[in-house]
């Protein structure tokens, strides 16, 4: 983000495919940039016009604190069920209700990314606020039709 030449790019990219684009904010070293740092760009990102999402929320740097403090341009966030892999089912779904809770009451759109089977795909299947990702659904529409 330090190059002008990536700016550009990204607003070419904008300009070509409007909002088709969105941005992903993934996990990064905090150490890196400074949290004024950051505002800075994801809010330039957002004044460029781009939808921009937190991945990966609740690991890492993209913390509840960070996620507060980009409420007022971030309209998505992503939580990955693969953080819960060690934990049962009850536990993972308390981290799900809660993400879900507050993404509700901040009108975002909640995608869970990790969805690896049938009855995970059934359980959150018909709720306006998920979105699902995950290797359940890149198994094609072929997969579906022999079950």
């Amino acid at each position: 983000m330090k190059f002008e030449s990536i700016w550009r790019f990204l607003e070419e990219i904008r300009e070509a495919y409007h909002d088709h684009v969105a941005i992903e904010i993934t996990e990064r070293r905090e150490t890196i940039h400074s949290l004024d740092y950051l505002d800075r760009e994801i809010q330039r990102l957002k004044k460029v016009g781009f939808e921009l999402a937190i991945d990966d929320v609740c690991a890492g740097s993209n913390s509840y604190a960070f996620i507060k403090r980009q409420l007022k341009v971030v309209s998505r966030i992503k939580l990955s069920l693969l953080l819960f892999k060690d934990e049962d089912y009850e536990l993972m779904m308390s981290f799900v209700n809660a993400w879900l809770a507050f993404a509700k009451k901040h009108h975002l759109t909640f995608v869970i990314e990790g969805i690896s089977n049938r009855q995970l795909a059934k359980k959150f299947a018909g709720n306006p606020v998920i979105l699902q990702q995950g290797f359940y659904w890149g198994k094609g529409t072929a997969y579906f039709n022999e079950e």
